[in-house]
């Protein structure tokens, strides 16, 4: 009866040892499966963060003092009195000097 239970127990822990090799061979794959997501995501927030630089460049470009001089003479403006706010769209301006720029 002894032996059984002996070739019992070690069949159990072959088995137990197998199983858990297999498992940390899943956990490894689902690893690096996670760790290529994470690059790809950082990839992309990175080309994100460039494009957000460039476009604050040029953002700051156009509000510029002499920018908006330049806009106001060519508009023909008259300064704005306090409390008084005026906006001027150079979404176009900008898109068409970043394709420009492409």
């Amino acid at each position: 009866m002894k032996g059984k239970m002996g070739s019992f127990t070690v069949l159990v822990l072959v088995i137990a040892i197998m199983g858990l090799f297999a498992l940390n061979i899943y956990q490894g794959y689902k690893y690096e499966r996670l760790q290529a997501e994470v690059n790809e995501y950082q990839n992309t927030q990175e080309k994100w963060f460039e494009k957000n630089k460039q476009e604050l460049t040029s953002l700051s470009a156009y509000s510029s003092p002499q920018h908006v001089k330049e806009v106001k003479e060519t508009m023909k403006l008259s300064n704005a009195s306090v409390g008084q706010t005026i906006i001027i769209d150079t979404r176009s301006q900008i898109e068409s000097d970043a394709e420009g720029k492409e």
